[in-house]
């Protein structure tokens, strides 16, 4: 799949890079790093935030054109990107379910209450910190993962999350237009993940009307409600369930710098440079 970049409901493919001109997406830390008298360190992690740099040899002259328009500003934003080499597209202490800072920020609940806690059963690929405890009451509720996952029209994606607890609960997809207007919800098949936890994931062809989803939990009513624990959401572009990743796939975005240079007539070889927002 190539980098995808533009607006939500008119993201653009990108085309793919020629050898010798390899993507570069760097990561930096936003803190400081303090040290006690003893030498001991204290590292200072406010944020991360990544740089992109794409380069092309030889760029069509379509491709050089939006780019400029990107960069001129006259194209509305917000901007996203969605880098193919990190499969999944939710930001990462939604991924993580809040395991870097150790809250619920970025869930709501439609009933019920919500909070972290370590030692919920976690992905087995990465031995997460901790994840999400919702008391669940009789009448059921949702719990929804407040991220914009921006998707292409008719896309497939799977979403997952590792579950645990006794109450009956699926896995849910909203899709929405680019200016916001509700599709539908598609939901999964409700069942009791068990107190060992279970890998749950649905899987679902969006509409050719949407530019983003939303993914969620739904708890089914049960006669004294109840507690469910979730940790390691993840939603990717496919029909099937791949090892957690951290999150990141997509981000919004601005650009940085654009440089174009004529190494022969007619002909542009192109630097584009995305920073994180």
């Amino acid at each position: 799949m190539p980098f995808l970049l533009g607006p939500l409901g008119a993201l653009r493919p990108l085309p793919s890079p020629t050898l010798g001109t390899t993507p570069e997406a760097t990561a930096a830390r936003l803190g400081g790093v303090h040290r006690s008298l003893t030498g001991r360190v204290t590292v200072d992690r406010l944020a991360v935030r990544r740089t992109w740099t794409l380069a092309w040899p030889y760029l069509d002259d379509g491709t050089r054109a939006y780019l400029d328009a990107l960069y001129l500003g006259v194209v509305a934003g917000p901007l996203w990107l969605v880098d193919p080499m990190r499969v999944n597209r939710l930001p990462p202490h939604v991924a993580a379910t809040g395991s870097a800072s150790r809250t619920t920020t970025g869930f709501t609940a439609t009933a019920g209450t919500v909070a972290w806690a370590a030692g919920v059963p976690t992905v087995a690929e990465v031995p997460l910190a901790g994840g999400l405890s919702w008391t669940v009451p009789a009448a059921g509720g949702a719990l929804t993962a407040d991220a914009v996952v921006p998707v292409l029209g008719g896309e497939t994606v799977t979403a997952s999350a590792t579950l645990a607890g006794t109450v009956p609960a699926a896995l849910s997809v909203s899709s929405f237009t680019a200016t916001g207007a509700a599709l539908r919800v598609d939901q999964g098949t409700a069942g009791p993940p068990g107190a060992a936890g279970t890998r749950a994931a649905l899987t679902v062809s969006l509409p050719a009307t949407a530019a983003w989803i939303r993914v969620g939990l739904s708890a089914a009513a049960s006669s004294a409600g109840g507690a469910l624990t979730v940790s390691g959401w993840q939603a990717e572009a496919g029909p099937l369930v791949t090892g957690w990743q951290a999150g990141g796939g997509a981000a919004v975005v601005v650009v940085d710098s654009l440089s174009t240079t004529y190494p022969i007539p007619t002909a542009a070889e192109v630097a584009l440079t995305l920073l994180e927002v």
